[in-house]
């Protein structure tokens, strides 16, 4: 995994932990007293489809890149006009030579009596600080097309031109198995889960501009959500 995961639920799978524990090793035999330096953003509007009839619920995942010893980097915030986002102890992952630092799951602001709550379009800035309380900036914007948010999941690919395909696969207990386009052997559901080592149910998933766009659950087993036997397992 080059990228920190894509966040449909807020379980990480195990090898990001030990990536994210991996670094400490790494960094515990640096002396670098480097200040922060922020090199790139990786953000995702996450769009949640609870069932077919609903509208999207929105999360925000902010990863940045930076290019100094990511173990220095104690808080960061994400500002979009009168909002900011504080996060004092942000997860760190290291993939390769990329070191990132971000949170997977911020929420929209609290939105009036009987509206829905959802993140501004248009700018953010994000504002790392390290140990010393040096600080470093990057920006970054979400841009989609505002008919996704009052759609229905059956809608979302007519309102996404040239949409990008992928497949989330999950464990029961919410962890990230898979996700990437489906493989060519993957004609039904049931050979999703055959190929998929402890794999309890999957989304369907449509990358639409800035936009993460996850469908309704698919389950392994049917019959025991038909029957309320299992929930979600969302929180």
């Amino acid at each position: 995994m080059n990228e920190p995961p894509p966040a449909a639920n807020f379980n990480f799978p195990p090898a990001f932990f030990l990536a994210a524990i991996f670094i400490f090793s790494i960094f515990s035999f640096s002396c670098s007293d480097d200040p922060v330096a922020t090199a790139a953003v990786q953000s995702h509007l996450i769009l949640d489809w609870e069932d077919e009839q609903s509208l999207p619920v929105e999360r925000l995942s902010v990863f940045v890149e930076v290019s100094s010893n990511v173990r220095r980097i104690e808080s960061f915030s994400v500002k979009s006009g009168e909002y900011t986002w504080n996060v004092d102890s942000p997860v760190l992952f290291q993939a390769g030579n990329r070191q990132w630092a971000g949170w997977p799951h911020l929420e929209p602001p609290p939105a009036a009596p009987g509206e829905r709550a959802l993140f501004p379009l248009g700018s953010y800035e994000v504002e790392c600080v390290d140990a010393a309380g040096k600080k470093d900036k990057a920006v970054f914007a979400i841009i989609v097309n505002a008919a996704l948010l009052e759609a229905t999941s059956d809608k979302v690919e007519g309102l996404v031109s040239a949409p990008q395909k992928r497949v989330a696969v999950y464990s029961d207990g919410n962890e990230l198995l898979y996700f990437d386009t489906a493989k060519n052997n993957w004609v039904s559901d049931a050979a999703i889960f055959a190929s998929v080592k402890d794999s309890s149910y999957y989304r369907n998933a449509v990358s639409a501009g800035s936009a993460l766009c996850f469908m309704p659950k698919i389950y392994k087993d049917k019959k025991e959500i038909e029957n309320g036997e299992q929930s979600d397992g969302l929180e």
